[in-house]
């Protein structure tokens, strides 16, 4: 009997080893906490992978913005377009970090597609940080999936970004298939872009799916999984709907934490800042900005870019129709100083035309202080080349191109340290219409100056105020045996120093002090007398 006993265990423990040895054969190995993986109250959980690797901030932070997503009504085109004009600031004045404060219970989702865009092109080298104060639904938890890094306050929830009508009624079936079926992909896209569960984000928007947080009982890695994939429902023990804890659910590795979702609620994964620090979604919860700026070694106050009157009044200024109109008064005003003797309310209103357009142009980021240095220039050798310089020469050509230059830099949204050369899709929505709305401006301004220069001389008024004559020396009538005696209307001449308008003019061996009828004649030109009254000559170029 006793020697029955002893083959009995013997047999039992050869059985015991075999299934052991069976089960560690079967089950997938799992490796321990690997360098770099998040510490969670329930254990740990992998580091995160990016497909695009985060900007690298520097170690002080001294140039953050922060863009206000916080529309009670919604996210619309015109979140889009504010949003689309702050960036171009951002990239303008060289941020180093920007940050989106989210409060929004979603929106339009051409208007977030826009927005995830700008994020993911025009910030692609700058590290972006969604800050969910206190949430950011539907359209906004995309906007989140965008950005580098997403942090939470207490209380904050992200998530339910299932499309409906704006009316709030729910789609039909086929119509919100086909809507779905893009929500997901870009969700997808960001997900993996920047590291995220993509299972658990599309949770987010499609009900049919259901998510578990999950852990290994050896590892003490934590997952959140779909259970219908991978066919986690047998790999996991005590997941809910199952029968009381067996001998074989004891030899599964994985064991139930907790629903995240569940198919027959016929929910949409709506996260807390709690629940989503458990599931890896995000790693850090801040009380506030205080506690973000302290993170992130913010050294400098960050700059909120807030919608206001202000922002309004720039957005006016800085508009292709009002360049425009800047430019072509502009180009009006110089050609009436140029031509109207010492300095008057034309030199005076086109430096204020360049001053609005540069100034308002300077406030968002897109003008630097030296392409501002750089037209000044400009102006500068063409003034030299007009009031010193005889003729036209290497002077005037390099204020010409100083002053292209400077222009065409001044409609590119790059930072102080990059060349001004329209570089992404939103760099060139910028440059065409400036630089479409400089050059109309530029034009009409020189035809502009061509009307002038016909008919502005020719009335009484406006020519006292633009083009007026100035006298020559004295008013006395001429004595008999003075040079200007001795010219007639209709000699011709050759000008001695230019006429601007007054200059002198070579009458055979007579030089007379002579008047240009309305425009700046050159040295060295052919001139006409047309008209003689006392002392004063006026000429026209024959």
């Amino acid at each position: 009997m006793k020697g029955i006993r002893q083959l009995g265990a013997a047999a039992g423990a050869i059985l015991i080893v075999a299934a052991s040895v069976f089960a560690q054969t079967t089950r997938p190995a799992y490796r321990p906490a690997p360098e770099g993986a998040r510490i969670t109250s329930e254990g740990w959980m992998a580091p995160r992978v990016r497909k695009h690797p985060a900007p690298k901030l520097p170690d002080e932070v001294t140039k953050a913005f922060i863009i206000d997503i916080r529309d009670p009504g919604g996210i619309t085109l015109t979140t889009l377009e504010s949003v689309e004009r702050k960036i171009t600031l951002c990239k303008g004045r060289g941020a180093e970090l920007v940050i989106m404060d989210l409060d929004t219970p979603g929106g339009r989702s051409d208007a977030m597609e826009g927005i995830c865009d700008l994020i993911t092109k025009e910030l692609k080298d700058v590290y972006t940080v969604a800050f969910v104060n206190p949430r950011a639904i539907s359209a906004g938890a995309i906007i989140s999936l965008a950005c580098t890094e997403i942090v939470m306050t207490p209380g904050s929830r992200i998530g339910d970004s299932m499309p409906i009508f704006a009316t709030g009624q729910e789609m039909p079936e086929k119509l919100r298939g086909k809507i779905e079926t893009n929500a997901r992909t870009l969700t997808q896209a960001l997900a993996e872009r920047n590291g995220h569960n993509i299972d658990l984000c599309e949770a987010m928007i499609t009900s049919t799916r259901e998510m578990w947080r999950i852990r290994n009982r050896k590892t003490r890695e934590v997952r959140v999984v779909d259970p219908d994939g991978q066919s986690w429902r047998r790999l996991v023990a005590n997941w809910p709907g199952t029968e009381a804890t067996t001998a074989e659910d004891a030899e599964l590795d994985w064991e139930f934490i907790r629903a995240i979702d569940r198919k027959k609620d016929v929910g949409l994964v709506m996260l807390t800042d709690t629940e989503a620090l458990k599931c890896g979604f995000i790693d850090h919860v801040f009380d506030d900005l205080d506690g973000l700026k302290k993170h992130y070694n913010i050294t400098a106050t960050p700059i909120r870019l807030e919608d206001n009157w202000s922002e309004d009044l720039v957005a006016f200024l800085t508009s292709p129709a009002l360049t425009g109109l800047l430019m072509t008064l502009a180009v009006m005003c110089v050609y009436m100083e140029f031509n109207t003797p010492g300095f008057g309310i034309a030199g005076g209103t086109a430096i204020a035309c360049f001053a609005v357009l540069f100034g308002s142009h300077y406030l968002i980021g897109l003008a630097q202080w030296w392409e501002v240095g750089l037209f000044g220039l400009g102006l500068v050798l063409i003034a030299v080349e007009v009031f010193i310089i005889p003729g036209f020469g290497v002077a005037g050509v390099s204020g010409i191109l100083c002053c292209v230059i400077g222009l065409m830099a001044m409609v590119v949204p790059n930072a102080p340290t990059e060349l001004p050369w329209p570089q992404t899709d939103l760099d060139w929505e910028w440059f065409a219409p400036g630089l479409y709305a400089l050059g109309l401006g530029f034009a009409l301004g020189v035809i502009g100056a061509v009307i002038l220069a016909q008919y502005l001389p020719k009335i009484p008024i406006a020519s006292r105020l633009v083009l007026g004559s100035a006298q020559a020396a004295g008013d006395a009538p001429a004595t008999a045996d003075a040079p200007i005696m001795h010219v007639k209307v209709g000699d011709t001449g050759v000008v001695e120093t230019v006429c601007r308008p007054v200059g002198t003019v070579r009458f055979g061996n007579e030089l007379c002090d002579a008047t240009a009828d309305g425009t700046t004649i050159r040295t060295g030109a052919r001139v006409r007398v047309v008209k003689r009254t006392g002392n004063q000559l006026i000429v026209e170029e024959a």
